[in-house]
């Protein structure tokens, strides 16, 4: 590969806006963690937290066709909006109430660098099922992620797990990355198709909040929402916050600079999180889960910067 055709690294406004998106992603996972500690229902919990994100993909895809008259509607094809219903059913039914009890199992520190190796996942489903390219690079890369899972989990074994049950949250953290993996599939099907993000999100997010509240409704639940101690929602809010700054973030860094610099920068959020949380919330960190979530951050962004390769050539 010739070096005009390379990805490049540098600091510039694109990268430093990619990593405000890591800051804010990572932000995200630690107000969740501090709402669930306080035993906040996780359906609700998810609802809280989508709603910010809904609301600012909304607004945002109103004037989507003003920015471009060429985008197709997400209901001009029953296929497109199957696909962005499935996205959002994958997304805030299954994997983010996944995310909530992943993170009151095991914390910051085992939940993060697992969920982070949704890229992994991605890449697969993405080489199986749109036949994208996957390379070599991105395997070692991958590996190199399962081994850092290994180290984190031996680590952890031998530290102070923040409950009982921390190894749950291995298996419910993989659950939700291969989820927000196979929604990836379903939202990349709709946008190559010419639908615009912005409606995609804002599709896919009103259709989880949707399927959360008549549940909560059904089941007789939905007073949970004026039970719930106000600083608990509060915090749910905030992550739902931060992940709507994380969205604004990251899109403002793929139109200044290339989504392999992008997304590589975006990955810190692996080690961003755990370090937050070692520091404010006292989460504890050992020297073998530290070598396992350095493991799984250069793991992820070297698949990120693999793929941003591939995606030059």
């Amino acid at each position: 590969m010739s070096s005009s055709t390379r990805p490049q690294l540098k600091l510039g406004a694109g990268e430093r806006w990619a990593l405000g998106a890591a800051f804010a992603y990572a932000l995200t996972n630690i107000f969740v963690r501090v709402a669930v500690r306080g035993d906040i229902n996780y359906l609700l919990g998810v609802s809280l937290r989508a709603t910010p994100v809904f609301l600012f993909s909304f607004a945002m895809g109103l004037s989507a066709r003003r920015r471009n008259p060429r985008i197709v509607s997400p209901f001009s094809d029953w296929r497109l909006l199957a696909a962005l219903v499935g996205y959002g059913i994958l997304t805030f039914v299954i994997a983010n109430p996944l995310l909530f009890a992943a993170l009151r199992f095991g914390g910051v520190l085992v939940t993060t660098p697992v969920t982070g190796t949704q890229v992994l996942w991605a890449g697969l489903l993405a080489a199986l099922f749109l036949h994208d390219h996957l390379n070599w690079k991105m395997v070692i890369g991958m590996i190199i992620c399962v081994g850092g899972i290994a180290l984190l989990a031996l680590g952890q074994s031998g530290g102070a797990p923040v409950s009982p049950r921390w190894w749950l949250a291995i298996p419910f953290a993989l659950a939700a990355a291969l989820c927000w993996s196979l929604s990836g599939v379903l939202v990349t099907y709709a946008m190559r198709r010419g639908v615009n993000n912005f409606q995609s999100l804002a599709v896919a997010t009103f259709s989880g909040i949707l399927c959360l509240n008549v549940y909560l409704l059904a089941s007789g639940q939905v007073s949970l929402y004026w039970q719930t101690p106000l600083s608990v929602e509060g915090s749910v809010l905030l992550a739902g916050v931060f992940n709507t700054a994380a969205l604004v973030c990251v899109t403002t860094a793929l139109s200044l600079t290339t989504v392999a610099s992008a997304n590589t920068i975006n990955s810190l959020q692996v080690g961003i999180a755990p370090l937050i949380a070692w520091i404010f919330l006292g989460e504890q960190l050992n020297l073998l889960m530290g070598l396992g979530i350095l493991s799984v951050m250069v793991g992820v962004m070297g698949v990120q910067w693999a793929k941003g390769g591939a995606t030059g050539r």
